[in-house]
């Protein structure tokens, strides 16, 4: 297995999303660490676009997902109805 450069906590909530950091590195493997309490919006259905990433989350509970950023610019996540995201600058 490849070494997890960075862990980054998004926090969902029935209003959305609240991640610790919003910048990623390029060719940096991340763990999201995806943390929900008592949730039973739409927002439990976290998915990623670009990386074809789709999940529904436990109301209450910790999914991490792991991947290696491989393009620059935002990387976006969002709920499967669209009205919670949030994104992710990558960076050299």
């Amino acid at each position: 297995t490849s070494k997890i450069g960075d862990v980054v906590n998004i926090e969902i909530t029935n209003r959305g999303y609240k991640a610790d950091v919003n910048t990623l590195k390029l060719g940096v493997p991340v763990k999201l660490v995806l943390k929900t309490s008592n949730v039973t919006s739409c927002a439990r259905a976290f998915t990623i676009p670009d990386l074809n990433y789709f999940k529904i989350l436990p109301g209450t509970g910790i999914e991490e997902i792991e991947f290696t950023p491989t393009k620059l610019g935002n990387l976006t996540y969002t709920c499967s109805m669209g009205m919670y995201s949030g994104s992710f600058n990558v960076v050299e």
